[in-house]
């Protein structure tokens, strides 16, 4: 009888140990199957980090060459805007030389109307000297006179 107990205690051991292993299986089960997607995971983030840096290699590589050889975009901007900048130089020169000739004209002009005022005011006193109404005609010549010595210069700038 003490053979059958003990069996049957070996029995209940070996159940009991299939039990606890079970249930241990069980625990580890969720843990285990974590650990899986956690190196599934780690294993897509590699590749991913391997793919980016062989993208950034190619675009450090791409900006390099970039630096040197801009494409023909930008030479076709660079190039409208320098062609466009030239033209509005070229103008711009231009109405210098003609606001430098304009007002060269106006100071011809002012000059010839002062020698003209001045011929005139010698005109009138030579008039008034001559003549024997001098009083008179000198109040009527005055007005004329002052009209036309006080014009004003004009600058342009």
């Amino acid at each position: 009888m003490e053979n059958t107990a003990q069996l049957e205690r070996k029995c209940i051991d070996k159940i009991n140990h299939f039990k606890a292993e079970k249930y241990d299986r069980e625990k580890q089960q969720p843990s285990i199957q974590h650990l899986f997607e956690l190196d599934s995971e780690l294993k897509q983030l590699v590749s991913e980090n391997q793919t980016l840096k062989c993208r950034l290699s190619q675009l450090r590589l791409q900006t390099t060459r970039a630096e040197a050889v801009p494409d023909n975009t930008d030479i076709t901007v660079v190039s409208e805007l320098q062609k466009h900048l030239n033209q509005t130089t070229e103008l711009l020169n231009k109405a210098k030389e003609e606001l430098s000739e304009t007002r060269q004209q106006l100071l011809n002009v002012q000059e010839r109307l002062t020698v003209a005022e001045q011929v005139t005011a010698a005109t009138q006193q030579r008039a008034l000297q001559q003549s024997g109404n001098s009083d008179d005609l000198q109040l009527e010549l005055t007005p004329q006179h002052q009209s036309t010595t006080h014009t004003g210069t004009v600058l342009i700038s």
